[in-house]
């Protein structure tokens, strides 16, 4: 369901298309230290991963998704895109939205404050109120947040 590699270009044209286009990670670390990720001489994300054959869960309730060393490369740029660049994706969500997709199998409390972190991250805030019509001394004002223009029908309430 989610993969973290480089699809073969020649059986899966346009799911690299997308791929190469959406997500991949970079350039940065020795090709491109200036990026805005370098701290320390090194990614804060952790690219480029680490090459695995397989997927496994880490220590910290993450998956660590098979990146295999089968030579796929993608140039963009002067800049070479191995497995170790790819971003997390859903195949079918990538063709079906055709834009970045941020793809995370969580299994842990570290990973669901991530997420729910990444999702709430900067919302706008309005105030609302609720009334029938007529004017009452007690008012419900709620805090809403608008989650962004992909989410349009989804405020959250609290």
């Amino acid at each position: 369901m989610i993969l973290a590699q480089l699809p073969d270009p020649q059986l899966q044209s346009l799911l690299y298309a997308k791929v190469t286009k959406y997500m991949l990670y970079g350039p940065c670390g020795v090709g491109n230290p200036q990026a805005k990720c370098m701290v320390n001489g090194k990614c804060s994300k952790h690219f480029p991963k680490e090459y695995r054959e397989r997927t496994d869960w880490a220590e910290n309730s993450y998956l660590l998704y098979a990146r295999p060393d089968n030579g796929l490369v993608f140039e963009h740029n002067r800049a070479r895109f191995t497995n170790q660049y790819a971003v997390p994706y859903c195949p079918q969500l990538l063709l079906l939205f055709d834009c970045h997709l941020n793809i995370e199998i969580f299994a842990g409390l570290e990973t669901v404050k991530y997420l729910s972190k990444y999702i709430y991250k900067g919302p706008d805030r309005a105030t609302m109120e609720i009334s029938s019509g007529m004017q009452d001394e007690i008012k419900a004002h709620l805090d809403g947040w608008f989650i962004g223009p992909t989410c349009k029908d989804l405020v959250m309430i609290t």
